[in-house]
């Protein structure tokens, strides 16, 4: 069967999404604006959550009557302190109020995105932007916060932020370099931390972030999109969804308090979006399996839907329309591919294949292949039967040699006909 995305299907799909996140918004019972909570059934807003679900509308490029007063709570949220290392970030509902990665990054991100650094009752990006490079590790990755372990996901999320914010910056650098060194598997792949093994969900995000921050270097990482682009090959399902717990010292000289923060992760929809990427060209079997696994059921029905009680999370829908959001987006055309309009169709041809006929590239059921064989060498066809019938008639003595012979007068003539007609109308395919 031929790879197939279904428009239809990822606009509903993505529809379907945002319906959702309308209809679980909630306003804020502590004070002003209002959001989500990562689980959606539960009415008291998080920043993360809110962020994400803003996020959400800002890339699939809709409206939301909210928004402004998501801004208001994300702002009312944003810590203040004259140490730099707080002020300006964002705490989750574990983190004892303290700002941390896991919720600041996602958060300066979504706001640049959303081009919110001069919106009026916005948060303040600067400071958030101060935030995370005061908090970079000095080996140039990030922790939950400065001191804390480097981790490979938390070093991702902080670099997708900043390079929407200033990817110039040397913190940038240092973070891409903290990502090379600390590969995997023969230096190819990315895991949980440095020395762990090889995870699916890792590898994608870093390929993401690399692609963003680091376009120009896609082609070093072709080990790494062949490991994920076989891993997801043997896998029609998602394994990949899990939660990823640590525990977190945020005073290692002083009192030994602990946090336990967890990343929700979801592999299938994370590593289609950086299989859209590959530089040898998309593979579409795998794209389209995992597209095909993501849009199967609507979204309060998601097989990922692992909130507590059984509702749906708000991370499932997240990770599943930037996915669809990225699909959308996805350039059809590249650089040196031929664009042929067809009456009926647009066949996009690959610069590696310009010198290709286009029946050669277009595959298609052996039924239709045959059907089209038959229209074209009808003539052919007919004399072939009435070679065959005759012979059949001569063997049984039905009638006579010059009988056959006279019978293949007729179709012997259509043959120069069909063929001078095919010549006339070309080798296109219709």
């Amino acid at each position: 069967m031929t790879p197939a995305i279904d428009i239809a299907v990822l606009g509903g799909r993505l529809t379907e999404s945002l319906d959702l996140l309308r209809s679980t918004y909630t306003p804020n019972p502590h004070g002003p604006g209002g959001g989500w909570y990562h689980e959606l059934a539960t009415p008291d807003p998080g920043s993360t959550a809110t962020a994400l679900g803003l996020m959400s509308f800002v890339e699939s490029g809709q409206s939301f009557e909210h928004f402004d007063d998501g801004l208001a709570f994300l702002a009312a949220r944003q810590s203040r302190s004259r140490d730099v290392r707080i002020d300006g970030g964002w705490a989750t509902k574990t983190s004892m109020e303290r700002p941390v990665v896991e919720a600041t990054a996602w958060i300066a991100r979504f706001l640049a995105r959303g081009r919110c650094g001069l919106k009026e009752g916005a948060p303040d990006l600067a400071r958030a932007y101060r935030w995370l490079t005061a908090n970079q590790n000095p080996d140039g990755g990030w922790g939950s916060l400065r001191g804390c372990p480097s981790r490979v996901w938390l070093t991702c999320l902080a670099l997708r932020a900043l390079v929407h914010l200033n990817p110039y910056a040397r913190e940038v650098t240092r973070g891409v370099e903290w990502l090379m060194a600390h590969r995997v598997a023969a230096g190819t792949v990315w895991g949980e931390v440095p020395g762990g093994g090889p995870k699916v969900t890792h590898t994608a995000f870093a390929l993401l972030t690399l692609a963003e921050a680091r376009p120009e270097w896609t082609d070093r990482f072709l080990a790494a999109y062949d490991w994920l682009e076989h891993e997801l090959t043997n896998s029609p399902d998602d394994p990949y969804a899990w939660i990823e717990t640590y525990n977190v010292h945020p005073a290692p000289t002083g009192p030994r308090a602990t946090w336990r923060l967890a990343l929700w992760h979801y592999g299938r929809p994370i590593a289609m979006a950086a299989l859209l990427r590959h530089p040898r060209g998309t593979p579409a079997a795998v794209v389209c399996g995992s597209f095909a696994t993501v849009t199967a059921v609507g979204v309060r029905d998601s097989p990922w839907s692992e909130a507590p009680g059984g509702g749906t999370s708000l991370w499932s829908v997240w990770w599943c329309a930037e996915a669809l959001s990225e699909l959308m987006r996805y350039p059809l055309a590249r650089p040196g591919d031929a664009v042929v309009w067809l009456p009926d169709a647009v066949v996009v041809q690959r610069a590696h294949a310009r010198n290709k006929p286009l029946n050669e590239l277009i595959s298609m059921p052996p039924r239709r292949r045959l059907r089209r064989l038959a229209a074209r060498h009808w003539a052919a066809f007919l004399l072939s039967g009435v070679v065959a019938f005759g012979l059949t008639g001569v063997a049984a003595n039905v009638w006579e040699w010059r009988d056959f012979w006279l019978g293949l007068i007729f179709p012997t003539v259509l043959i120069p006909i069909q063929e001078a007609r095919t010549r006339r109308q070309g080798d296109q395919p219709r």
